[in-house]
């Protein structure tokens, strides 16, 4: 589920940022847009939660470090995008760029989503690498 939404949240979000990055004052709020956003929102927070409510351990299909190693680069590439708009929405502030204040609540729950599906994503490339890493913290 987090997967789907996560998918769903890149493949609307990607588009849209670099649209932002290259026009900020082109940028008009869509109520399209909200609606697919807090649909991936959703989709990602309800599997999160699921999982987490059930303590759910990671799947133990096979074990191979360079999967396990690609998945957690996924995840760390999944949060550089979700900090890239942070700053950009939050620590830039461009002027031009103008969103309805509701918007920032969704930018904080989406970034938030982000942010689980990394620690899903690294837990399980942690347990892909070696059974005891998926049982340890994360060092960050």
């Amino acid at each position: 589920m987090q997967t789907i939404g996560a998918a769903i949240l890149f493949w609307y979000a990607g588009p849209l940022f670099r649209q932002v990055l290259l026009d900020p004052g082109g940028h008009v709020a869509r109520p399209e847009n909200l609606v697919w956003s807090l649909s991936a929102i959703t989709l990602m927070q309800a599997g999160y939660w699921i999982r987490h409510r059930l303590r759910l351990p990671p799947p133990q299909v096979f074990r191979n470090a360079l999967v396990g190693y690609i998945v957690l680069f996924v995840a760390r590439m999944s949060f550089v995008l979700a900090t890239s708009v942070f700053g950009f929405v939050f620590i830039v502030r461009r002027p031009e760029f103008q969103i309805p204040t509701s918007r920032y609540f969704a930018v904080i729950i989406g970034l938030f989503a982000l942010f689980c599906y990394t620690q899903e994503l690294e837990q399980l490339g942690r347990a892909l690498i070696s059974p005891n890493l998926s049982k340890r913290a994360s060092p960050v």
